[in-house]
């Protein structure tokens, strides 16, 4: 299905949908276009220089430390 399609289609049901529920489509939409942002910059984040530092081999004693935390949860 096209995009053209899609929009057509969900234009299509929302006027047969109850006010309760338009509420949770809107909700639902607004949802996606704002985490959008947030994925990008997670993306980002976990592509930078310094998160591949973090997590490469020279930072294992990191694992070692906090071994003990991850038996607490």
């Amino acid at each position: 299905m096209t995009t053209a399609q899609l929009q057509q289609e969900i234009t299509s049901l929302i006027p047969i949908l109850p006010e309760p529920k338009l509420a949770v489509v809107f909700d639902f939409v607004r949802f996606l276009v704002e985490r959008e942002p947030q994925t990008a910059w997670l993306n980002a984040q976990s592509q930078s220089l310094a998160y591949q530092e973090w997590i490469g081999p020279d930072n294992d004693i990191y694992d070692e430390v906090f071994a003990d935390v991850a038996r607490w949860y």
